[in-house]
C-alpha cells in the first residue's frame, strides 16, 4: 500500500524584519508558479545561523514540470469540506493542500490533504480541534525560536476509511542569509523556516501494521516579499510495520526558472536501453557498465526507487507503481542520463 503522507502544515509564510507575524500572512488570491528541481539537491541542513549561503543555482529542473501554488478559501479547494473551521488554505495543485487559522498571537493548522497514491486514493488528514490541532508558530517567531506541539485526528482515505493518526511537529527559524536560485538570481536577507514532523497512522489490518511518517522541510522567504516561499526542500520517509524498510522521497520547488533541466535534450544523449516501455510489471535497463546508480523519479520530483547496478543489465519491479510517466535516471561517474518511462 502506498500511503504517501507528506506531513504538512506545509508552506508557512514569512514576515518582514526577519520574523514571522500575523501582519504578514498570505494574501487571499496570491498565486505563484514553482518549478520542480532535481530531487537529489542538497538540503543544506548544517547551513544554519546568520550570514549563511544556500546555493541552488546549478541544480537542474525537471523539464516542463511546475506546481501552481495559491492562497484560497478552504471551500474553494477539493477537500475543503473536511476543514470547515479553517480560515484559509495554501494549495499546491496536484500535490498538497494545507489548512489554517490564525490570530494575533499564533498560527494553527487543522490538517492537510493530498493524493495518497495507488491504494490510498485521496487522503485528508483532519485534526480533532482545540489542543489536538497543530500549533505552528507563536508570534513573533524569529531566528532561533523553536517549539514542539502534538496533534491528533484521522487520516480520511477513499479506500480505507478513517485511520487514527497522532504525531508531533517541531518548528524553528534556523537561518538567515543569501539564497542563490540561478546564475542571475541571488537574494539577500532570506529567512529559512524548518519543520520536522513525525506521525503514526493506525491501519486496522494486521498484515500492514502502523505507518510511521517522518518529514523534514525547509522553506526560504524573501523578507521584502514574504507571503509565499522562494524555495521549498522536503524529505519524507515512510515506514510500514515494525521492521519495515523505509521509503524516502524528496521534492524541491523553486520560484525561479532553473538554468538547466534534466531535459529532452539530455534524454536523447542517454546511451542506456529501457524496455518494455510502456511497462506493467517490470522494466529492464540495458547498456550498463556495472557501476551505475539507477533512480526512478516521479513527475513530482520524488525518487520512488533507487538501485545500485553491478552488471550490464538491471531489472526493476514496477508492479506497485501508480500509472503515469516517470524519469529513469542513470548516474555514472557523476554524469546523469535520463529517459522517460510510462507505466500503465
Amino acid at each position: 500500500m502506498k500511503l504517501n503522507l507528506l506531513l504538512a502544515t506545509s508552506l508557512i509564510t514569512g514576515a518582514a524584519f526577519g520574523q514571522f507575524t500575523n501582519t504578514n500572512e498570505p494574501v487571499m488570491g496570491t498565486n505563484i508558479v514553482m518549478h520542480l528541481l532535481d530531487s537529489s539537491a542538497t538540503n543544506y541542513a548544517a547551513a544554519t545561523g546568520t550570514g549563511v549561503t544556500w546555493d541552488y543555482s546549478t541544480t537542474p529542473g525537471i523539464s516542463g514540470e511546475t506546481k501552481n501554488v495559491s492562497v484560497s478559501l478552504p471551500a474553494a479547494t477539493t477537500s475543503g469540506g473536511y476543514y470547515t473551521s479553517s480560515a484559509w488554505a495554501v494549495d499546491i495543485v496536484g500535490f498538497m493542500t494545507s489548512y489554517y487559522t490564525s490570530s494575533a498571537s499564533s498560527r494553527i493548522s487543522q490538517g492537510f490533504a493530498f493524493d495518497g497514491g495507488q491504494g490510498a486514493g485521496t487522503v485528508a488528514v483532519v485534526f480533532d480541534g482545540g489542543a489536538d490541532d497543530a500549533l505552528i508558530m507563536t508570534y513573533p517567531f524569529a531566528l532561533t525560536n523553536t517549539q514542539t506541539d502534538a496533534f491528533a485526528g484521522n487520516a480520511n482515505t477513499d479506500n480505507f476509511g478513517a485511520l487514527s493518526t497522532t504525531g508531533t511537529v517541531t518548528t524553528t527559524v534556523d537561518g538567515q542569509g543569501t539564497l542563490k536560485l540561478n546564475a542571475a538570481t541571488t537574494i539577500a536577507n532570506v529567512t529559512r523556516f524548518k519543520m520536522a514532523d513525525q506521525a503514526t497512522a493506525v491501519i486496522p489490518i494486521p498484515m500492514f501494521g502502523d505507518v510511521l511518517m517522518e518529514r523534514t522541510q525547509y522553506e526560504y522567504y524573501d523578507m521584502a516579499s514574504p507571503y509565499l516561499p522562494l524555495l521549498v526542500h522536503s524529505t519524507l520517509t515512510i515506514t510500514i510495520g515494525t521492521g519495515g524498510v523505509p521509503t524516502t522521497q524528496h521534492i524541491v520547488l523553486s520560484s525561479v526558472v532553473p538554468d538547466e533541466y534534466l531535459s529532452v535534450a539530455k534524454n536523447e544523449k542517454a546511451t542506456f536501453g529501457l524496455y518494455p516501455n510502456p511497462a506493467n510489471e517490470s522494466v529492464v535497463i540495458s547498456g550498463l557498465t556495472g557501476d551505475e546508480t539507477i533512480s526512478i523519479v516521479d513527475m513530482a520530483g520524488r525518487t520512488v526507487l533507487t538501485a545500485q547496478n553491478t552488471g550490464t543489465t538491471q531489472t526493476l519491479n514496477v508492479s506497485d507503481f501508480q500509472a503515469g510517466i516517470y524519469n529513469v535516471v542513470v548516474t555514472a561517474n557523476g554524469i546523469k542520463s535520463t529517459k522517460k518511462l510510462t507505466i500503465n
